[in-house]
């Protein structure tokens, strides 16, 4: 059974490497298109002549539109296989958390690829072991947080970070539940008697328990 792939990649090379590839070693695996950047009009009625089911996602321009891509692809009904420039197990669980089925990093070989993209075409999660250790061994956390606030707090205060109205146009939430979810975030922290009276003191102590990078 074919199985045929839209791919994404600001490099036009990435697109035809992974195409050339596909065709010598898994040829049921078709790219069937290509493009730079996401389609801005990208429509099920319009894939649907295509016959595409699965979209390889790569590097964009800004990390900022990884999130917001994802949802997009998802949204108009593709299953999605993200291939990371690198290594990064906060990606790897924010796009899990926006519907992504696959995560794997480029550097780990096409192999890989081809084993997400199958296992994505049959509706699986697949995450590379290296992402998947890179969760083990982080440092015990003082409070908890949900996958949710996790990922808000690595957009807001991680190493990339964005503004409030950066955090909810990726997450598709008002600026206003951004603002509420770092409030309690804060909150659960005073009450584990831990005072954090700015954003620094937060990004500080988020990092030190290992939340985010």
């Amino acid at each position: 059974m074919v199985t045929r792939l839209m791919v994404v990649d600001q490099h036009q090379l990435m697109i035809d490497t992974l195409d050339a590839w596909l065709r010598s070693n898994a040829p049921d695996l078709v790219v069937t298109a290509g493009f730079i950047s996401v389609p801005s009009q990208l429509q099920q009625e319009a894939l649907a002549g295509l016959s595409v089911t699965v979209a390889v996602l790569g590097t964009l321009d800004h990390r900022a539109n990884l999130i917001p891509a994802v949802r997009q692809l998802v949204q108009a009904g593709l299953r999605v296989v993200v291939l990371a420039t690198a290594l990064d197990r906060w990606d790897a669980g924010a796009v899990r958390s926006a519907g992504a089925l696959a995560y794997v990093p480029k550097a780990a070989g096409p192999e890989h690829t081809e084993m997400a993209i199958r296992a994505a075409a049959s509706g699986q999660e697949y995450l590379h072991p290296d992402v998947a250790a890179g969760t083990e061994g982080r440092t015990a956390a003082r409070i908890a947080l949900s996958p949710r606030e996790q990922l808000l707090a690595e957009l807001y205060l991680g190493s990339d970070a964005l503004s409030v109205r950066g955090v909810a146009d990726a997450m598709g939430i008002s600026e206003q539940t951004v603002k509420a979810h770092l409030h309690r975030i804060r909150q659960r922290y005073a009450t584990a008697g831990i005072k954090l009276g700015n954003v620094i003191s937060l990004r500080k102590q988020l990092s030190i328990d290992g939340w985010i990078s």
